[in-house]
């Protein structure tokens, strides 16, 4: 990233007692012909999980990428994290940029949180770019992941197991399975993702998925989807958490205009892990886009 886009907040009123700190950076330039594009990050991760990405796009159109709630550096409050939660976020700042129409990039949580924000408001909905999205898990969760869940929900044992994990050594071991390149699981990544875990109020919101599953998951939206927009699925083909033969066609009883391509040597984190090829796709349908 360039040295001038640096680090902006917002503050986000969520309730009469409850508000918090969200960091967002912007790039490019507004063009009257290209829609802005906000950036969204999975689960456990930050904006600059895009670094790779966004530089490819912010030449000629604006863009925003920020920090979900509980998550990077933005405030971790102790609030119920929710899908639903990031899709109000998205609305407030679309609210603060005054954007009337955007195109959604999302990746894991992020896509799914895109998809829930589009389901509710289809008409601020350009287009969905989702790489990879969670919320929709099939029959793919076994046994022993199932009792692992369970393990973790629990308060006491959940907050033992996040404090084993929340190291460098442990994001470590819980990154290398979601890469299928190997090499890009190094040192600055794992600081990345390793920094926020050590901030008040990290076990909360990042045992939430753990501990309310339903609270992040797009069973509860009607299929087809009231949005009739253009949506675009990426995923990367030795994703093993959400493999794309069982995946892709619940995704698409959901949103049955998406198209998919799955890109070959990229496991879940298809953007970073298989950032070339990602960004020659994403920008073939930024294109078609842009051309109407």
């Amino acid at each position: 990233m360039k040295k001038s886009e640096q680090d902006r907040h917002f503050l986000w009123e969520l309730g009469e007692k409850t508000e918090a700190k969200i960091r967002y950076r912007e790039y490019g330039e507004e063009h009257a012909d290209r829609l802005p594009i906000l950036f969204l990050h999975g689960y456990g991760a930050m904006l600059e999980h895009w670094d790779l990405n966004i530089p490819q796009f912010s030449e000629g159109r604006r863009v925003y990428a920020m920090d979900l709630i509980g998550f990077g550096r933005s405030d971790k409050p102790n609030v119920r994290y929710s899908l639903e939660l990031f899709a109000a976020q998205i609305e407030a700042f679309l609210q603060l940029k005054q954007i009337g129409r955007v195109i959604l990039v999302g990746h894991s949580m992020g896509a799914a949180s895109a998809i829930f924000f589009a389901d509710r408001r289809p008409e601020k909905v350009e287009a969905l770019i989702l790489a990879n999205p969670s919320g929709l898990f099939g029959d793919t969760m076994d046994g022993m992941n199932s009792i692992f869940f369970g393990l973790i929900g629990s308060p006491l044992i959940g907050e033992v197991l996040f404090t084993a994990f929340a190291n460098p050594m442990g994001v470590s071991q819980s990154l290398a399975p979601t890469y299928y390149n190997q090499s890009k699981v190094n040192l600055r990544l794992v600081t990345q993702f390793t920094r926020p875990l050590q901030d008040r109020g990290a076990a909360w919101s990042y045992l939430s998925p753990s501990r309310r599953p339903g609270d992040f998951r797009l069973d509860g939206l009607e299929k087809p989807s009231r949005y009739k927009g253009k949506a675009f699925l990426l995923w990367g083909a030795e994703d093993t958490a959400l493999p794309p033969h069982k995946i892709i066609p619940e995704f698409q009883e959901l949103l049955p205009q998406a198209g998919a391509w799955i890109i070959p040597k990229a496991g879940h984190c298809i953007h970073h892990d298989a950032d070339e090829a990602f960004n020659r796709r994403t920008a073939d349908i930024l294109r078609s886009i842009d051309e109407g």
